[in-house]
């Protein structure tokens, strides 16, 4: 219960920090890297980015938890990881399609990737590419009188 609060006054706050942030400095003259987002209200474009931020934010958050259990899983649970590829590429899209309309540039979609190889570092298990080691309890070829 501790870390689900911990958790949600985190992204309660880092929503407004991170639009007041953005619009701090993205908006400096004479041309303002946020064009579009600038040129509307103060308060409107505030509220727009704030809610985007938790927005992106609770998608991570759900991408994590979901990966997590899908690697704490004893058997592989097929559901399990569809829903949690699934969420990895909603956060990579969602981050690419809120750079696209701050910056207007398309490189931002390379998030989608980019989560995706995040997403696999934390759920992959390499041991499990691993060969098995030579038990030790076999005793062919030994000389067992020695």
């Amino acid at each position: 219960m501790l870390r689900a609060l911990v958790y949600g006054l985190t992204i309660l706050h880092l929503g407004p920090g991170i639009a007041f942030a953005l619009l701090a400095f993205g908006c400096d003259e004479p041309e303002p890297f946020l064009g579009s987002v600038c040129s509307k209200g103060g308060l409107s474009s505030f509220m727009l980015l704030t809610v985007g931020g938790w927005v992106i934010m609770l998608v991570g958050l759900v991408a994590i938890h979901l990966v997590q259990r899908a690697r704490g899983s004893v058997s592989p649970i097929i559901a399990l990881r569809a829903l949690a590829l699934l969420a990895v590429l909603a956060t990579g899209a969602l981050l690419g399609a809120a750079g696209v309309w701050l910056t207007g540039n398309q490189y931002w979609f390379l998030g989608i990737p980019g989560a995706l190889a995040v997403g696999w570092l934390f759920l992959a298990n390499p041991l499990a590419c691993a060969p098995e080691p030579p038990s030790g309890n076999d005793t062919t070829g030994r000389n067992s009188a020695a």
